[in-house]
């Protein structure tokens, strides 16, 4: 099993390519060496525990990540605009978090370009908390 809480070192180096994590009720922050994980593609942390801000940092290393799924933990803060840009992202699952803030009509137009740099085809967030630009949300439905 594992421990309540992911340690500070864990996901150092480079052979690190996918993360799955999900439902195992882990707590705390995103580990600085996650962040540091320069060949994760994948990264799920769902259904668990974590807190804390994602970093508007987040790509610096983790230039490969291709799919970022975060719903259903306790995030907080504003959805860091540098999720969309410059990256590989194709899925980015954020719903069941505490996330405040805006997104922006660029965020929103990012599922719509199909270029190497902007490829994203899956945003899932909460509307009630994240206000959405009406490109990003269905009528009737989350945003998806």
């Amino acid at each position: 099993s594992l421990p309540a809480n992911i340690g500070q070192n864990f996901g150092n180096g480079n052979v690190l390519k996918k993360l799955d994590v999900g439902m195992n009720n882990l707590t705390g922050e995103i580990p600085e060496s996650i962040y540091n994980a320069s060949n994760l593609a994948n990264l799920v942390l769902s259904s668990n525990n974590f807190t804390g801000q994602i970093r508007p940092d987040i790509f610096t290393s983790l230039f490969l990540l291709n799919s970022l799924v975060l719903d259903n933990n306790q995030f907080s803060g504003p959805v860091p605009e540098t999720l969309f840009f410059k990256s590989q992202l194709n899925i980015l699952t954020l719903q069941g978090n505490n996330f405040v803030g805006f997104i922006s009509n660029s965020i929103c137009d990012a599922k719509e370009v199909s270029s190497k740099q902007l490829r994203l085809q899956s945003l899932t967030l909460d509307c009630e908390e994240v206000t959405c630009d009406s490109s990003c949300c269905e009528e009737g439905t989350e945003c998806v």
